[in-house]
C-alpha cells in the first residue's frame, strides 16, 4: 500500500453510510486501513451495514451510530462515539442526503425544509462538531462533503436538492478558509449520475433517462458507487495534504461540456 494513500492508524465518521455511496465510501476507507464509524437514519439498516463491513474487516475497526444528522445532539454523539470506539478522529465524511423529485411549483414547505435540513444543516453540524474537537486540542483533520452536479448546473425537478448542494459548495469554501489555520482541510466530491438511486427515488430509473445521461455524459454511462467512493479516500489521504476548498467533480465529464 502506497504511503501517500495509506489511512492506517486513522479513524473516520461517514454519515449516510448505511447504503449507496456512503456505504461504498466506508468500505473504501476501510480498505485503505482506516477505522470507520457508520451512520444512517434507520437503526436496523445502520446495524446491518456495520455487520456487512465487519464481515470483511477486523470487527473492532467498525463502529456504528444511527441518528438524524440534522439533529445537533446526533452530530455531537458521532464525534463522541468515534473517540470512544477508536480513541481518535481524523476524517469526517458528510454524505447523508435525501431528495424529492417533482416540479418546483409542487414542493410543499415541509419538503423544502426537510431536504435543506438533511443535506445542508446535516453536513454542517457533524463538520462543526469535529472542528470543535480538533480546534479544542484534538489536532487537525479532514472533512469531505457530498455535493452534486446539481449544485453547479440547472437540472429540472431538483429545486431544493440543487439549492442544498449549491449551499454545500459555498459552505466548503468558507469552512476551508476559516479552518485552514487549525490544520483542518474541507473539500467536497460532486458526483454525477450514479448507478445507485436514492431510496424511493425512481424518476430517473428508466431506459430513456439512461439514454439521455449517456448523451450528456462524455464517458457515456452512469458511475458505479465504487468509482464515486475512491476520490473520498484520496481527499482523506496524505496525497491530498495541500487540497482544501475544492469541489471535486466525479461526473464522467458532465459538467465539462
Amino acid at each position: 500500500m502506497s504511503g501517500l494513500f495509506d489511512l492506517s492508524a486513522t479513524a473516520a465518521v461517514v454519515t449516510g453510510s448505511s447504503r449507496g455511496i456512503g456505504l461504498a465510501v466506508a468500505r473504501t476507507l476501510l480498505g485503505q486501513g482506516a477505522r470507520v464509524l457508520v451512520n444512517g437514519y434507520d437503526r436496523a439498516e445502520t446495524e446491518r451495514a456495520a455487520e456487512r463491513l465487519r464481515a470483511g474487516a477486523e470487527p473492532a475497526r467498525v463502529a456504528h451510530l444511527a441518528g438524524d444528522v440534522a439533529d445537533e445532539s446526533v452530530a455531537r454523539q458521532l464525534v463522541e462515539r468515534a473517540l470512544e470506539a477508536f480513541g481518535r478522529l481524523d476524517h469526517v465524511v458528510c454524505n447523508a442526503g435525501i431528495d424529492i423529485i417533482k416540479p418546483a411549483v409542487e414542493y410543499r414547505p415541509d419538503e423544502w425544509d426537510r431536504i435543506l435540513a438533511v443535506n445542508l444543516r446535516g453536513a454542517f453540524l457533524p463538520a462543526q462538531a469535529a472542528a470543535r474537537h480538533w480546534i479544542g486540542g484534538g489536532g487537525g483533520g479532514s472533512i469531505t462533503m457530498t455535493s452534486s452536479i446539481a449544485g453547479q448546473v440547472g437540472i429540472p425537478t431538483l429545486a431544493p436538492y440543487a439549492a442544498s448542494k449549491g449551499g454545500v459548495n459555498q459552505l466548503v469554501r468558507t469552512l476551508a478558509a476559516e479552518w485552514a489555520p487549525h490544520g483542518i482541510r474541507v473539500n467536497a466530491v460532486a458526483p454525477g449520475y450514479v448507478a445507485n438511486i436514492m431510496d424511493s427515488v425512481t424518476a430517473h430509473d428508466d431506459p430513456a433517462s439512461d439514454r439521455r445521461i449517456g448523451v450528456f455524459t462524455p464517458l457515456g454511462r452512469r458511475a458505479t458507487v465504487d468509482e464515486i467512493a475512491a476520490p473520498y479516500a484520496f481527499l482523506a489521504s496524505p496525497a491530498a495534504a495541500y487540497v482544501t476548498g475544492s469541489i471535486l467533480a466525479v461526473d464522467g465529464g458532465y459538467t465539462a461540456t
